[in-house]
This record gives C-alpha cells, structure tokens and sequence, in this order.
C-alpha cells in the first residue's frame, strides 16, 4: 500500500535529510524511511501508555514526558529489562543496582516502589522468596 504525501521541508531539514541521505548511501525518500523506522523501533511498549526508549535511554509517560527514573532506578530496570522473561534474584538486582554496598532488601523494595510510583504498578512483577520480573 503506498501513498504520496508532500511535506514541506525547512531549509535546515532538507540539508539534514540530503546529508543523511549521502551518509546512508540512499535517495531522500529511503533515507527518510530509514530515519522514521530506526525512531520506531527505537521504543518498547512497557504498557498502559508507558515506553522506554533505547536511543536515550529512558522511561517516558503517555504524554512523552521523561518519568525522571535516578540512577539506581534506571540500573533496576535495566537489569529486569536485560532479562525480560525469567526472574532476577534479589541478589542480582542489588549487585548490579548498588555494585559493591551491602543493601538491604527493604532498600530495594523501596526502590521498587518508587518505580512504580512514577510508572505503574504492574511494570515490575514480585516473586514472592525468588526476585522480581519485568511485567512488560
């Protein structure tokens, strides 16, 4: 299924986009394809209108605002995100979250809730005795 669809380019946008173009070793129309698609794919659905973007690396809102994930935070959700699927041991999740301090499990479970306080609570699934899970 393919439609023509005119867009009226800036001057710096259609610089931009016969650079790329250039870079890419395409014509115009591909490149810009190819800029849309890796934009696509570049989010993971975590649901209810939350996504994490891989390019920037971050968690953001159904409205595209960054949800404001710390360090720690975004270390927690990378280590789940990392093993999408199994459940991560509470040990494992500490080590990679705090590296070398000894944190306490109710450090972490605080840390859990935070994340869902900014996200949702289904987004991070508790394994009772055996870890944690991505709920994405």
């Amino acid at each position: 299924m393919s439609s023509n669809i005119s867009i009226d380019l800036t001057k710096d946008m259609e610089r931009f986009l016969k650079s790329k173009s250039k870079e890419f070793n395409l014509s115009i129309e591909d490149t810009l394809k190819e800029i849309l698609s890796q934009q696509i794919d570049s989010r993971l659905d975590l649901g209810k209108g939350f996504y994490y973007d891989k390019v920037v690396k971050k968690v953001f809102d159904k409205k595209n605002n960054d949800v404001g994930l710390t360090k720690t935070q975004m270390s927690i959700f990378h280590t789940l995100l990392k093993n999408r699927n199994t459940i991560v041991d509470v040990e494992t999740i500490k080590k990679n979250a705090w590296k070398d301090k000894n944190t306490s499990i109710f450090t972490l479970r605080n840390m859990i809730k935070q994340i869902r306080d900014k996200t949702f609570y289904g987004l991070i699934k508790s394994h009772s005795s055996r870890g944690y899970s991505a709920g994405f």
